[in-house]
């Protein structure tokens, strides 16, 4: 009985491995009843609040789509340019932070359909002393600073747009970059429209202001660069990817995106066309 009794186990050890190793991740999440979720501290996408909540617009999306599935979030909050990163090496199964589609990303994570539209602003000194109001007005500056936030696609515009690279000044985050303009490191803080008017007033202080921009910055095709947010899973988990996209369709349809994202500065002109892909987007 003992001559049968190790391969048997053994066996039995093989099955269960193999079983989960065929799990997907979205049945792998429901099993668990939580999942792991890669959150930069930028507001309002998804930040930890003054009662050490995280929340923002992000954030509450992913949490309200988990509910439904029964599964409790975990944030995981790390720099925003080390989300990739964590994704990829499996520290968490999601990314819900004000992630921008963009082509690079594409390569190395799937996106989500897009959950919002996405154009430039500037944060900038009382009075805007340089007459910042463009990448094209920062480039032809001899001294102008741009702050941006490390791992962020304003990087790659602000180099298209030939801002000297020694002029191009990264933050690890933005409560860093706004501190930054405000100790007179850089000249203007880029970031999308929303998250430069919440930065400017969560500042509350009359020596900083917010700048629309005249013109957009362009991508290398010479097109205006509007960009679209989304959530990033692993390349693989397509059952988790398309979950989410068909919770977004119905809720987006059903107005309780909105209704969501409303409380974070968001609203109808934010909203992405009806029927636009996340493949859509990685393809321009």
């Amino acid at each position: 009985m003992r001559l049968w009794l190790l391969p048997l186990v053994t066996m039995m050890g093989l099955g269960t491995a193999a079983a989960a190793a065929s799990e997907t991740a979205l049945e792998r999440i429901r099993n668990a009843g939580t999942v792991k979720v890669g959150i930069a501290n930028i507001n309002p996408y998804g930040y930890v609040d003054g009662e050490g909540r995280v929340t923002g617009q992000s954030a509450e999306l992913l949490r309200a789509f988990f509910k439904e599935q029964n599964v409790d979030v975990v944030p995981v909050v790390t720099e925003f340019g080390s989300l990739i990163g964590g994704l990829r090496a499996g520290h968490f199964d999601v990314v819900s932070t004000g992630m921008l589609i963009q082509r690079d990303r594409c390569e190395v994570a799937v996106f989500g359909n897009p959950e919002y539209r996405s154009d430039n602003a500037f944060a900038v000194g009382k009075g805007n002393p340089l007459g910042l109001t463009s990448y094209r007005s920062v480039a032809e500056s001899p001294s102008a600073r741009l702050g941006m936030i490390s791992g962020s696609g304003e990087i790659a515009l602000a180099a298209h747009a030939e801002i000297p690279t020694g002029r191009q000044v990264l933050f690890p985050d933005l409560t860093t970059a706004m501190a930054g303009l405000q100790a007179g490191r850089v000249d203007a803080v880029v970031a999308s429209t929303i998250t430069i008017r919440n930065a400017v007033a969560r500042a509350a202080t009359p020596a900083i202001e917010y700048a629309s921009l005249t013109e957009q910055p362009q991508t290398q095709s010479g097109k205006p660069a509007t960009r679209y947010g989304a959530m990033a899973f692993r390349q693989g988990d397509t059952e988790l990817r398309e979950a989410w996209n068909a919770w977004l369709a119905a809720n987006l349809a059903s107005g309780l995106v909105t209704e969501l994202i409303e409380p974070f500065g968001f609203d109808a002109e934010t909203l992405p066309p009806p029927g636009l892909t996340a493949q859509d987007v990685c393809s321009q």
